[in-house]
């Protein structure tokens, strides 16, 4: 009889299908346009085709596939010109989205941006589901702004793509990551509007170079 795998392991199963399929879409490996057969990666990383399809569909929230009825999976894939126009778009509307929460926080909002802020700062990097910091990161950035009376602007950031996978993609400048989020929130508890739109707009630029620079290097290993 086989073994039934453990909830732990079916996690991490996930996780490395759908880093390596990332992986694949982002050094230039899968072309846009291309199909992905779910039996075929299934067979290439010796999985069942469950974790591909479920790798398959966080790839669309990402922006790096679509699900097409009757085709299954396309590749669309991000450049650099993408990041380019996501980023600064990011930069101007987040910044934007923000500034306006902040005059709107209130002491409640403010001990719930701290307390998501410590979980990330004691988050083990090393031993850590990386998917459990990518949530809070996220719920992060949605809190700063979460008192914006602008609607539509807050909209815009959410449907901007790419942004929530970046913490997964850049471990490698996670002690980065976590200062550019403090000084963002001693700003908040500040009450200073320039200085929280400063500090967003240079974490979201500081993060555009990196992903850049991570697609560059991908590609240079692929050579």
């Amino acid at each position: 009889m086989q073994k039934k795998e453990a909830p732990k392991d079916k996690t991490m199963i996930l996780f490395n299908v759908t880093k390596r399929l990332r992986e694949e879409i982002l050094n230039g490996n899968l072309k846009k346009g291309e199909r992905l057969v779910q039996e075929e990666w299934a067979g290439k990383l010796g999985v069942s085709r469950m974790p591909i399809r479920e790798a398959l569909r966080q790839l669309e929230h990402e922006g790096l596939v679509k699900l097409e009825p009757h085709k299954g999976a396309i590749v669309t894939p991000i450049t650099k010109d993408d990041i380019e126009e996501i980023y600064h778009s990011r930069l101007l509307l987040e910044s934007l989205a923000v500034e306006k929460s902040l005059p709107h926080l209130t002491e409640k909002d403010i001990a719930e941006i701290e307390d998501l802020l410590l979980k990330m700062e004691s988050f083990n990097i090393a031993t850590e589901n990386i998917d459990y910091y990518v949530q809070v990161h996220d719920q992060f950035h949605k809190s700063l702004r979460k008192r914006s009376p602008w609607a539509r602007v807050d909209s815009m950031v959410d449907r901007l793509g790419i942004s929530p996978i970046a913490p997964s993609l850049l471990v490698g400048h996670y002690s980065e990551t976590q200062r550019d989020h403090r000084l963002i929130f001693e700003a908040i508890k500040r009450k200073s509007a320039s200085e929280v739109r400063l500090a967003v707009e240079y974490h979201i630029l500081r993060t555009k170079n990196h992903l850049i620079e991570y697609m560059e290097e991908l590609k240079m290993l692929d050579q």
